[in-house]
This record gives C-alpha cells, sequence and structure tokens, in this order.
C-alpha cells in the first residue's frame, strides 16, 4: 500500500516510474587463481595438469591433457531461463591444429548446451559462442584475433529470442534465434576441454584462463 502511494505520488510529480528489471545471477564463478574452486555456488572443479599462478591458471595442452571438469549440477542448467557465460583468456596459440579449435567453456558432452570457443578462421584465432536447445541450434563468431598475448573477455549470452557475442565489453555479433529450453544430458561441465564424443576426439585449450563464470535467469 505504501508503495503503491509513493509510486502514484512520484507519477503526480512528473517523475517516470520504471518497474524493477530482474538481473541474470551469477551461479557459479571460478577465478582460477590458485584453484578450481567455485567463489559463488557449490559447484567446485577438478584440475588436472593445470598450474595456477595465484592470478590465473595455465593449460598446456594436449601434451599434458590440461582440464578442469565441473561435476553434472542441475544449477548450471538454464532450461528456458536466459544464460551467459563468461571467461578471460591470455594466449598465443593457434587453434586448429590437427583440425581441431579450443573448447574453452562448455556446459556439456553432448546434445543441448551452451559453450564458448577459440575458433580458426581464415587465419585468425577468433571467439565462437555455441548454443544448441531443444528448438534449434546455431553458433556465431566475429573478430577481433584473440591469440594475441592479451588478455580478452568473452562473453556468449542467450536470451529467449536472440544469442549475442560480446569481446571485451563490446558486442561484436548477434543473431536472432529461438534456441527453445536447453536441457543438459547428465555430463560434467568442462573448462579448457572438450570430452571426446562419438568420432569427435578430445580438444584441449593452450594458454592462460581466469574469471570463468555463469549467469542464469
Amino acid at each position: 500500500m505504501v508503495r503503491s502511494l509513493r509510486i502514484a505520488v512520484l507519477a503526480l510529480a512528473g517523475i517516470l516510474v520504471l518497474p524493477a528489471v530482474a538481473q541474470a545471477a551469477v551461479i557459479s564463478a571460478w577465478p582460477l587463481a590458485t584453484n578450481a574452486q567455485d567463489s559463488v555456488g557449490s559447484n567446485n572443479g577438478t584440475a588436472q595438469n593445470v598450474t595456477f599462478d595465484g592470478t590465473s591458471a595455465f593449460f598446456g595442452g594436449a601434451s599434458v591433457n590440461s582440464r578442469i571438469t565441473v561435476p553434472y549440477s542441475a544449477t548450471l542448467v538454464p532450461g528456458s531461463k536466459d544464460v551467459s557465460a563468461t571467461v578471460e583468456i591470455n594466449t598465443t596459440a593457434m587453434p586448429g591444429t590437427g583440425g581441431l579449435d579450443f573448447d574453452i567453456v562448455r556446459s556439456s558432452k553432448a546434445g543441448q548446451q551452451y559453450k564458448i570457443e577459440l575458433f580458426p578462421k581464415n587465419g585468425k584465432a577468433l571467439a565462437l559462442c555455441f548454443f544448441s536447445g531443444s528448438l534449434a541450434h546455431k553458433q556465431i563468431t566475429a573478430g577481433p584475433a584473440l591469440n594475441d598475448g592479451r588478455w580478452h573477455t568473452i562473453t556468449c549470452t542467450k536470451t529467449s529470442n536472440q544469442m549475442s557475442l560480446t569481446v571485451d565489453g563490446v558486442v561484436v555479433k548477434t543473431a536472432a534465434i529461438q534456441i527453445g529450453t536447453i536441457t543438459h544430458k547428465i555430463t560434467a561441465f568442462t573448462i579448457g576441454w572438450k570430452p571426446a564424443s562419438g568420432t569427435n576426439g578430445e580438444d584441449f585449450y593452450i594458454g592462460k584462463l581466469r574469471n570463468v563464470s555463469v549467469s542464469i535467469g
């Protein structure tokens, strides 16, 4: 009653009152400074052949099979909600050796999922967003080249009717599409590598990662 009266008074005074907009909640965040623990939720990861230097994690690629694996959790399954995944990368490596890209964040081994990749295109290492749901799947990729040995932030976002790719705070590509719901198979969430699936083998990122996060809502 008090809130309604306040809104009415503000409206009469000529002050525009906008309804509150729900914000996506950060479900999990992995700083990757000293370990693979989740600093927000309970989705702690296990690191194998990954070196932590106090600020980031170094992945040595296929030669050492560097990987971080997070056990399946329903909290990382967006269903019909908006979902956004973010990671900071620093690499000089070029994906594509042996025909493989670099899977950096992957929410499920196969099927419905969301993921961030570093993808080789026209001689450049570009960010790629991929979303697969009950209605459709789509990937978008765009510049700039990211294997310059500097830190870059990649964010992939899906709403009810659009997906977008943001690099270093700038939206570099969008696509209008309805993905539908994203319901994962009961497989692990992975950072810095892709598990083998069917005839597709594993691949492993080379370089540093930090501040991985997933927001849903």
